[in-house]
């Protein structure tokens, strides 16, 4: 668990977004600090602005949906309005519900390398790195497999690898195990628990499983018509 005294790795502060044509906001004016090694839990129906929150802090809202943007963002020192998702990458991995929206190679391995190869890594450097991945989430005897052959815990656990790559200090999750069985669920959400415990990980999640999570996490932010809650226990909520 975090360290009370532990300084926010990620601050947004007066936060509103309006997506282009909307009349109304989907978020509203939210203000909250995510501690360094925390793992925080996102709450909240379809539709309340979860994905929407997630998604400012590695600067897709608003570089790439467009539309209006107040307040700001700030992750590790950077702030996403003078920097899009290709500069915060560098310190937000980011994992979307459907693992196959991410899949961009025929080869596990090759698909974990994608973002290590676009930023012109050496190949020493960039082997080790895929082999600690494959390791570090128990996916090493996928490494020849074609994502497309496998199981959807399978599929997400490799996501989440490639979303590590780039060494990133938080990792976000947008509703990771939505499409996964309870088994595959249970699965993927035990590793986002070890990647917290072992590595310090800063986690943040976005997930309607909140039985399988509320135990695991330090903080949980609700969401309701794009506004966000200070930061409650689990208990509190």
């Amino acid at each position: 668990m975090v360290d009370i005294t532990s300084s926010p790795i990620a601050q947004l502060d007066q936060v509103s977004y309006r997506y282009p044509a909307e009349q109304w906001p989907a978020i509203d004016r939210c203000s909250w600090g995510i501690d360094e090694g925390a793992f925080v839990l996102v709450a909240g129906r379809s539709g309340s602005g979860k994905s929407t929150l997630l998604r400012t802090l590695n600067g897709l809202v608003p570089h790439f949906s467009g539309g209006q943007f107040g307040g700001s963002v700030v992750v590790c020192g950077d702030s996403t309005r003078g920097n899009g998702p290709g500069r915060m990458s560098r310190h937000v991995g980011f994992v979307f519900q459907d693992p196959e929206a991410q899949v961009l190679a025929s080869r596990v391995d090759e698909d974990i390398a994608f973002a290590l190869e676009q930023r012109g890594i050496p190949v020493g450097t960039m082997r080790k790195r895929v082999e600690e991945l494959l390791d570090l989430l128990s996916i090493a005897h996928l490494r020849d497999r074609d994502p497309a052959t496998l199981s959807g815990g399978e599929r997400q656990r490799v996501a989440i690898a490639g979303a590590l790559a780039l060494h990133p200090r938080v990792l976000v999750l947008d509703e990771p195990t939505s499409q996964l069985d309870p088994w595959g669920a249970e699965d993927v959400l035990a590793g986002l628990a070890r990647l917290n415990d072992d590595l310090g990980l800063t986690i943040v999640v976005a997930e309607h499983r909140l039985e399988r999570l509320l135990h695991r996490v330090d903080a949980v932010h609700e969401v309701h018509s794009g506004v966000a809650s200070d930061a409650m226990t689990p208990e509190e909520f």
